[in-house]
C-alpha cells in the first residue's frame, strides 16, 4: 500500500519530535469530490488512511501518558507536559489528536455518503470493500477517541458539523455500539488478507475488522459506566468468538522471529493484520518516513538522551534473559556501520523502530510500519475474555497465552514448554499474567496507557514506576481534556472532562479506580 497517502500535515523541523505542525481545519477537510469513476474513488478511500499515518503523535500521545517512556525534550513543553502527567486543554498534541481522528471520520463519512448515493457509477463490488474501508477507519478512529475522552459527538454523515460544532458528546456505550456496527458491517464487505496482493497489501481487511472488534468488545466490557455485570458478560463471549474466528481463519500466523515484525523487507508479513504504511516517497520529515524511529534515536550513537527515553530499565530487567522479545525491544548496544564498531548505550534504546541496516538515517529516511495490530494480540486478547467472561482461566485460554510464550523462547507452538504459565490460576493471577505478557509482547506499540485505563490502575501502576516524572499523576489523567480550542467554538455542548479548566463536574468519576 505503498505511496498511495496523502498527508495533511507537514512538520516543520528534521531534528525536533515537537516541532509545531500547521493542520488544515476540519471544514476544510471534507472536499472529498463526489468519486465519478473507480480510480477516483480508491483515491478518496486512500484520503481516510492519511489521518493515522504521522506515527509521533500516537506514539508521543499514548506512550509518554504511560509508565514507559519519558521525553528527552524540554519538559516544560507540551511533550513534557504529556511526559509527566501534566497536561491541559490547550496541550497541541491532544489537540492534534482530536483534529485528526475527526479528519479521518470525515473523510470516512464523505465516501460512505457518496458511495452509498443511488447516483453512484463506481463498479459495485469495488464500492463494496471501499465503504468496507471506510467503515473500518471510521469505528478505528472513534475507539482511539472514546478510549481518550470518554464521551465524543457522534457524526456519521458528510457536512453535518465534522468537527462536533454544535452537537453534544454522545455517551460512551452510543458510541461503543457505532463503533461495533461499523466493525460489523465492514467484515462483511472486506476481502481476507490473503486476497490483496501488490500495492493492495496493507489496505484494511477481514481479520483487521474482527480483531479490532474483539479488541473493542473486551475494552467496552471492562469501561462501560451503565452497562449490567449481565452486558459486559455478554461484551466478552463476543470478544470471545471474533477473536476465535480470526484464529481459526488460518489468514495468519506467528513469525518465528518475533523481530521480522519490524523488518523492512517482511512488510505486511504473516503475523501482521493491520499496520501504518510507511515509505520513503515523501520528503517531509515524518511525512512518508516513520518519525517514531527519529523519536527513539534523534541523538544517534551518543549518550545524549534521544526525544523518547527508556523511562526505567526495569521493565528490559522484568524480561527472562533466554524471552528473545528483551533483544528486540531494546538495544543496549547497536552496531555503527560508518564506525564499523559496536556502540554501547548507558540509557537502552528501543530497538523496534530502529532500522540496523540503516541506523544513522535521518527520521525522513525511516520507513519501517507502525505496527497496530498482530497475530500474536488476537490469542492475548482471546485469553483475557475467557478470563473475564468465566471469572477464571480455562484450558484455551492457558493454551491462548502460551502460544504466545512459546514463540517468545523459540519453542514449539503446538507441545507443551518449560516457559508455559501454569496451571490452576485464579482470576487474579491469570489477569496479572496477561498484563505482564502484553507488557512483554507489545512495548511500545502504543498499547500500555490503553490497557492501563481499561484495567483500572493508570494512577497505581505510574506511582510505582519509580519514574519521577510519573509522580504527578492523578485520577482525571485517565481521560485526556477536551481541547480548549474546541471547546471554544461550543462551550457548553463540549463539556469538559472532570479535573481540567474549564470543567463543572464536581464529583470524582474515578472512584474505585487505582
Amino acid at each position: 500500500m505503498k505511496k498511495i497517502f496523502f498527508i495533511l500535515i507537514t512538520v516543520a523541523g528534521f531534528f525536533s519530535c515537537s516541532d509545531s505542525l500547521d493542520v488544515d481545519p476540519i471544514d476544510q477537510l471534507t472536499g472529498l469530490n463526489f468519486p465519478k469513476t473507480d480510480a477516483d474513488a480508491v483515491a478518496a478511500a486512500n484520503g481516510i488512511y492519511q489521518a493515522n499515518e504521522l506515527s509521533t503523535r500516537f506514539g508521543y500521545t499514548i506512550d509518554l501518558t504511560s509508565d514507559l517512556t519519558v521525553t528527552g525534550e524540554n519538559p516544560n513543553g507540551d511533550a513534557g507536559f504529556l511526559s509527566s502527567q501534566q497536561w491541559e486543554p490547550f496541550n497541541s498534541y491532544i489537540t492534534y489528536m482530536w483534529e485528526t481522528f475527526y479528519a479521518g471520520i470525515t473523510n470516512a463519512n464523505v465516501l460512505i455518503d457518496n458511495l452509498e448515493n443511488a447516483n453512484s457509477t463506481v463498479t459495485p463490488s469495488l464500492k463494496k470493500r471501499l465503504i468496507g474501508e471506510a467503515k473500518f477507519l471510521r469505528a478505528y478512529y472513534y475507539q482511539y477517541a472514546v478510549q481518550f475522552w470518554g464521551e465524543v459527538p457522534l457524526v456519521l454523515h458528510k457536512g453535518v458539523n465534522d468537527e462536533g460544532d454544535g452537537l453534544t458528546r454522545t455517551e460512551i456505550d452510543d458510541v461503543y455500539t457505532q463503533i461495533e456496527a461499523d466493525l460489523k458491517d465492514a467484515a462483511e464487505r472486506l476481502p481476507h488478507a490473503k486476497e490483496y496482493s501488490g500495492s493492495d497489501k496493507g489496505r484494511a481487511t477481514w481479520g483487521a475488522a474482527k480483531t479490532l472488534l474483539s479488541k473493542v468488545y473486551l475494552a467496552w466490557g471492562q469501561t462501560s459506566p451503565t452497562y449490567t455485570a449481565a452486558q459486559k458478560k455478554d461484551l466478552y463471549q463476543k470478544s470471545i468468538t471474533t477473536a476465535g474466528e480470526v484464529i481459526s481463519s488460518g489468514d495468519y500466523e506467528l513469525e518465528e522471529d518475533y523481530g521480522q515484525n519490524w523488518s523492512v523487507e517482511n512488510r505486511n508479513g504473516k503475523e501482521s493484520i493491520f499496520a501504518t504504511q510507511h515509505s520513503l516517497s515523501q520528503s517531509s520529515d515524518g511525512g512518508g518516513g516513520n518519525h517514531l524511529l527519529h523519536c527513539a534515536f534523534s541523538t544517534g550513537f551518543t549518550q545524549t538522551l534521544p526525544h523518547v527515553i527508556v523511562s526505567n530499565v526495569k521493565f528490559r530487567d522484568e524480561f527472562h534473559p533466554l524471552d528473545q522479545r528483551k533483544g528486540i525491544t531494546y538495544a543496549d548496544s547497536l552496531f555503527d556501520p560508518l564506525k564499523g564498531e559496536w556502540y554501547k548505550f548507558d540509557i537502552p534504546r528501543y530497538l523496534k523502530y530502529i532500522d540496523p541496516t540503516d541506523p544513522n538515517g535521518s527520521a525522513s529516511n525511516r520507513n519501517i510500519d507502525r505496527t497496530i495490530l498482530r497475530y500474536a494480540e488476537v490469542y492475548l486478547l482471546r485469553a483475557e475474555a475467557i478470563n473475564e467472561y468465566n471469572n477464571a482461566p480455562n484450558e484455551i485460554a492457558y493454551n491462548d497465552i502460551n502460544i504466545v510464550r512459546r514463540r517468545a523462547f523459540h519453542e514449539s507452538l503446538d507441545k507443551t514448554s518449560a516457559y508455559d504459565i501454569s496451571p490452576e490460576l485464579n482470576y487474579d493471577a491469570f489477569k496479572a499474567k496477561i498484563q505482564q505478557e502484553r507488557l512483554f509482547e507489545l512495548t511500545y506499540e502504543q498499547n500500555r496507557r490503553l490497557d492501563l485505563v481499561r484495567w483500572k490502575i493508570l494512577v497505581k501502576t505510574l506511582k510505582a514506576s519509580g519514574v519521577p516524572a510519573k509522580e504527578n499523576v492523578t485520577p482525571k489523567n485517565y481521560r485526556f481534556p477536551v481541547p480548549g480550542s474546541q471547546r471554544n467554538i461550543n462551550p457548553e455542548k463540549l463539556w469538559q472532562n472532570w479535573g481540567y479548566d474549564g470543567s463543572t463536574i464536581t464529583e470524582n468519576p474515578y472512584v474505585g479506580f487505582e
